[in-house]
């Protein structure tokens, strides 16, 4: 399948936000707290992208297949919110908008990205770990009733 990945433009910004609730949707009442990414709105995306971070989109076609935000903090890239829409996995888009903001941070000369991983979603966790992201430390939701990773990945390798 070939795809397009580009940067979002700000008028596109929805596309990145219903392409993000597309394919969170399937968590829905299954993780507890519930996702971010089904709670999160447009201003927020908007808020994070006038401070310095992005999105992009990738397109099948005139199709949106997956997106993806980021922002800088303390010399490294932060990405969230990468998001496959579930008939686009498998097809090796996931890895594909990883590497491209890799790459990014790498023109922006920033010496790691950093990503969070739910242990509740183990196949995610173990996806970072084949894209060589190593676990920096585990955060506890409050109550306890999940946990995620906080890892990262060093650029100037």
């Amino acid at each position: 399948m070939e795809f397009c990945i580009r940067q979002a433009e700000c008028n596109e910004l929805n596309v990145v936000h219903e392409t993000m609730r597309e394919a969170f949707k399937e968590y829905a009442g299954k993780l507890q707290p519930e996702s971010g990414a089904l709670r999160e709105t447009m201003e927020d995306i908007e808020r994070k992208i006038s401070g310095g971070g992005g999105a992009i989109i990738a397109w099948n076609n005139n199709e949106p297949a997956g997106s993806a935000q980021y922002y800088f903090k303390d010399g490294y890239m932060y990405i969230g919110r990468v998001a496959v829409i579930p008939q686009y996995r498998g097809s090796g888009l996931g890895k594909r908008l990883i590497h491209y903001l890799e790459a990014e941070a790498r023109r922006r000369s920033c010496r790691e990205t950093r990503l969070e991983v739910r242990l509740s979603v183990p196949e995610n966790m173990k996806f970072y770990e084949r894209l060589h992201y190593e676990t920096l430390e585990q955060q506890y939701y409050p109550g306890g009733t999940d946990s995620w990773y906080v890892m990262s990945k060093d650029m100037r390798a």
